[in-house]
């Protein structure tokens, strides 16, 4: 895959268990992704990412991999893969794959092989360590609450490695064996096809030490300082280059845990990676448990990432995310604010990503909807038991940290009609998790014929981001303006074009800020009625192209 076509035609992420259900036992699947496709061309998406099939537990929703090389029953056979992988090539797409390597479920065979024998060579695939002093190994933590360390059965004062959930030991890739292991599985899927691979918390895959780590604001997890961005990650990721994945022109995402301005850059300058994730703007309300965000500091944190790193995912919502209606909206202003948002995506520096059900303005549960009891998330659980058991909160205060916390309202089986199976499933059959009650209206259906919705925006925007080459190969220049406009320009081989957003519910002049451009044509405004040209509404968003 030529990697210029990330940034010219972006990502689309399927969540595949709320996708679409084929046979009807109300979980999506590979034949339901499948006979979606010609939706997904009429949208103008071009590669698709696949969040996890692999065979699993599914305790964490398919991130803790018990086969590499196996599909998930749930979701289909290889059969079906294969089936889909041959559709999407016939329609000039391309597919990437989730590639969770940190860890492996605590049932995959490697794992278990390595319990039972401690003379195999699957006990080098992970890190077993003797307690200290009566105590865990060391004083990490785990991103999923708790500590980083779970008792091995039957075994005295042995602990194995998580920094994540219990059942995801982490992988020790200072086993050259697992390393040649790894290659293979990549191997694998490229020769089945696919394009590349999103790599789930890949800045994390290295431990570089067990020493203890420092304590850390909340949220950040204990320990680290040691495994984030290490040397030994670097070296990894260049050696599946080298080995692998520069013979088959794959592309390579990284979801980077922890990125910062400062270890970002190695990653992208080394072709490490072709683009990657970072969190900051999408964890601004993270700190204080709000709901929504601070418009300023959204602002702030998208200058300081377009201004200090090259290539950037141009991202604001994902499978671990709240809609970024929610996080980035006062309530009112669901839809104009949705057709802004999504001009940010597609406007900005870097490759664009897009999750399924953003395309038609999806928002979370409405409060009292959703509770902790409707939830299959590790997070949202493993919240709520430790603030009800550790810090003895009232269950209903526990509950809304929880929800917080937790990833439940982005997995929300998609809403294709607004029928009682919302064209996700058969009208009879109950999902695996609860349809969102706005499903009602926010449907594909319903946006299809509407001129003025929210898909029929997405559409606009997505074809002029594929065709005006200042957009998806331009130069990025940001502009004065008020805090509550984020402006830039997009240049390339003499054409440009001015982008300007309103972050909020206020009308904002704009005259001081056009004063310096020539103007020749208004390209896009996401308002059906023109409004002044020297002032910009509510979340307004237009895109004008200069002389």
């Amino acid at each position: 895959m030529d990697p210029n076509d990330l940034n010219r035609y972006g990502v689309y992420q399927i969540y595949p268990i709320s996708f679409q259900d084929s046979n009807h036992d109300g979980k999506g699947d590979l034949r339901g992704i499948l006979s979606r496709l010609d939706y997904l061309k009429s949208i103008g998406v071009h590669t698709i990412w696949l969040s996890p099939i692999y065979a699993s537990p599914m305790t964490d929703m398919g991130y803790d991999i018990s086969d590499y090389k196996a599909i998930n029953p749930m979701f289909g056979t290889m059969d079906d893969f294969d089936a889909l992988m041959a559709e999407t090539k016939k329609r000039g797409m391309n597919v990437l794959m989730d590639l969770v390597i940190n860890h492996t479920s605590d049932q995959h065979p490697w794992f278990q092989e390595a319990l039972k024998n401690p003379d195999s060579k699957y006990r080098d695939f992970y890190y077993f360590r003797r307690g200290v002093k009566g105590s865990y190994p060391n004083n990490w933590t785990s991103s999923f609450t708790g500590p980083a360390w779970t008792k091995v059965p039957k075994e005295k004062d042995l602990y194995y490695l998580h920094i994540f959930g219990e059942h995801q030991p982490d992988l020790n890739f200072h086993s050259e064996t697992l390393i040649q292991e790894i290659e293979s599985i990549l191997r694998f899927w490229l020769e089945k096809g696919v394009a590349g691979f999103r790599c789930d918390v890949i800045s994390c895959i290295y431990k570089e030490s067990l020493e203890d780590g420092k304590r850390h604001l909340p949220g950040t997890p204990v320990g680290s300082e040691h495994y984030i961005a290490t040397e030994g990650c670097h070296r990894i990721l260049q050696r599946f280059r080298k080995d692998v994945l520069d013979s088959y022109h794959a592309v390579l995402i990284g979801e980077c845990l922890g990125a910062t301005i400062e270890n970002i850059p190695p990653f992208l300058a080394n072709h490490e990676l072709d683009t990657f994730f970072s969190f900051e703007h999408a964890n601004l309300n993270q700190k204080k448990a709000k709901e929504l965000c601070s418009y300023s500091a959204f602002r702030k944190v998208i200058l300081k990432w377009q201004t200090q790193v090259v290539n950037n995912g141009v991202y604001l919502e994902n499978h671990d995310q709240h809609r970024s209606i929610n996080k980035y909206l006062v309530p009112g202003y669901e839809k104009i604010g949705a057709k802004m948002l999504l001009t940010m995506i597609y406007t900005l520096k870097g490759v664009p990503f897009a999750f399924e059900g953003e395309e038609i303005g999806a928002v979370d549960y409405p409060k009292g909807s959703f509770g902790v009891q409707d939830s299959k998330d590790i997070v949202t659980t493993s919240v709520f038991k430790l603030a009800t058991q550790k810090y003895h909160m009232p269950k209903p205060t526990a509950e809304i940290l929880a929800l917080h916390f937790g990833r439940d309202s982005s997995r929300a089986p998609m809403a294709f009609n607004g029928n009682e199976g919302h064209g996700f499933t058969d009208n009879s059959v109950t999902p695996w998790q609860k349809f969102n009650p706005t499903s009602d209206s926010i449907n594909v259906e319903n946006e299809e014929g509407d001129s003025d919705s929210v898909l029929t925006f997405y559409r606009k925007i997505v074809s002029m981001h594929q065709e005006l080459e200042p957009l998806w190969r331009g130069e990025i220049r940001f502009v004065e303006s008020k805090k509550k406009i984020l402006g830039y320009t997009r240049t390339y081989n003499g054409k440009s074009l001015l982008v300007l957003l309103n972050l909020t519910p206020s009308t904002v002049k704009v005259r001081k800020v056009l004063r310096d451009f020539e103007l020749t044509s208004l390209l896009l405004d996401n308002y059906d009625i023109l409004g002044p040209s020297d002032r910009m509404r509510p979340y307004e968003a237009k895109i004008l192209e200069l002389k």
